[in-house]
């Protein structure tokens, strides 16, 4: 199942250089005896919990990478998956689910928990004595993704499938590629980073072999990439593709070897699969732990760092300080990118052209921030509708046609005019004083603050940690 990868240019000394690396990094990374031991003891626990107070027909598995082995140290989190019927209604499914679950949370020993929402509810048990959680999840007892009825049941599938296709050493290769993705910003699939899953870790090493071997060809890497995992090769062409690859219409395709209609991939964006493929290349030109484990990020000093920045490039930084609710991170963070683009979009459409944008969020605030050339304007061009388009030209000529400001662009009118705004700081505080400027649902007006340049502590925090990842390449 393992791609023939060219070796040229890697030399068994180059070779021997990188092994002595990964020996380096991965007794940092891979769990301690103790730690394993402990994620066991607690996993059982819960599980013999549960076994006690479900009924005989659902059947309770662990999932995820604790039950693959391929967990990082200290991010060992456990799932645990409730297996109903699949003739159980899905509705009386996810509510008996989470009356199960919260009977096995015992408070005198630590432990709270929270319901989160992925397709359907779950329960999140924390046990602050262990500094571990547990997520308990509802789905239906399958044996083919045919047979599916949320997306969640194929999880249960891909236990099978990683289990009969990683030996231990490619575990540690996994550990590996998921540790260079998070130093690298590009681990996980949530809306906020739109990297790679742990689950496509472990079949692109299934693929690959080896981390050695995946970070290789992703050096070389020309879009479209279709990786078929049953077949164990790549897609090269149309007449290559099973009749089902259009389906997705992306550049990116790992084809999930338990659904056929489903790409592993879909959530990594463009610019996820960029920074690895600069990633890749880094390390291999310079082998070194210092290239794996990529820019460090300090949060003390944010501000003044922040403004050595500033100064050094002569620009502004205009920042809004957001104090948010605690809700889900996948459900504030597309808010909260979405103000930001509105921000960017009237920004842009007033001549105010932003040189970075970045965005950053906590527990309890969020920080978006444009990075701005120092200028005024005075003017700008308003674009109109095609003049073949009579009803809606005439109509613009007849609102902005004032003297000698109106002039064509191809076909389209276009009219210079007064500037609204002479600095980007007028736009962004007009902004919370228009009642046509809208809020996203759970972002607040009166929660929001504006910050030029001088940004208290709490807030260059987010927006000096954001810089440093959108530029760390």
């Amino acid at each position: 199942m393992v791609s023939k990868i060219s070796k040229k240019g890697y030399g068994s000394e180059k070779e021997s250089k990188f092994k002595n690396i990964f020996n380096k990094i991965l007794p940092e990374i891979r769990p301690t005896a103790e730690e394993i031991e402990e994620l066991n003891a607690y996993s059982n626990d819960l599980m013999g919990r549960l076994k006690k107070v479900v009924p005989k027909d659902v059947e309770i598995i662990l999932a995820g990478s604790v039950a693959r082995g391929t967990q990082i140290r200290g991010n060992s989190d456990i799932d645990i998956f409730l297996l109903f019927p699949k003739t159980t209604e899905e509705r009386l499914m996810e509510k008996k689910a989470l009356v199960l679950a919260r009977k096995i949370v015992k408070k005198g020993y630590g432990e709270t928990f929270v319901i989160n929402y992925a397709e359907h509810p779950y329960l999140k048990l924390i046990s602050k004595k262990l500094d571990i959680s547990a997520d308990i999840v509802p789905a239906f007892k399958i044996e083919d993704s045919a047979d599916m009825g949320t997306a969640v049941d194929r999880t249960q599938l891909h236990n099978i499938f990683v289990k009969n296709h990683l030996n231990e050493k490619q575990k540690d290769d996994v550990r590996l590629l998921k540790y260079f993705l998070r130093a690298n910003g590009i681990y996980g699939a949530e809306s906020r980073i739109e990297g790679f899953s742990g689950y496509l870790c472990e079949l692109l090493i299934c693929h690959y072999g080896s981390f050695l071997e995946f970070i290789k060809s992703f050096a070389d890497l020309e879009l479209p990439l279709v990786l078929d995992i049953i077949k164990g090769k790549q897609i090269r062409s149309a007449d290559e593709a099973p009749k089902d690859i259009d389906f997705f219409k992306s550049e990116f395709i790992v084809i999930d070897p338990t659904d056929k209609w489903r790409n592993v991939a879909a959530s990594v964006s463009r610019e996820s699969i960029s920074r690895l493929v600069i990633a890749s290349r880094r390390l291999l030109d310079k082998p070194s732990v210092n290239n794996f484990y990529g820019i460090k990020y300090s949060d003390e000093n944010s501000r003044s760092s922040l403004s050595r920045m500033l100064q050094k490039y002569e620009i502004d930084v205009y920042a809004i300080g957001i104090e948010v609710q605690a809700i889900s991170e996948d459900t504030l963070w597309p808010q909260v990118k979405r103000l930001r683009g509105k921000f960017s979009d009237s920004l842009k459409r007033n001549g105010f052209e932003p040189l970075l944008e970045l965005q950053n969020l906590t527990k309890d605030r969020a920080a978006i921030a444009f990075l701005m050339n120092k200028k005024e304007v005075h003017a700008n061009v308003i674009e109109g509708p095609s003049v073949f388009m009579k009803k809606g030209s005439y109509a613009f000529y007849k609102k902005h046609s004032k003297g000698q400001n109106m002039f064509l662009n191809g076909d389209k009118l276009c009219s210079i005019e007064k500037s609204k705004y002479e600095n980007a700081d007028a736009l962004i505080k007009s902004a919370f004083k228009d009642p046509s400027f809208s809020f996203p649902p759970d972002i607040r007006k009166r929660n929001c603050r504006i910050f030029i340049n001088r940004i208290p502590e709490e807030y260059a925090k987010l927006v000096y940690s954001a810089l440093l990842q959108k530029t760390g390449i």
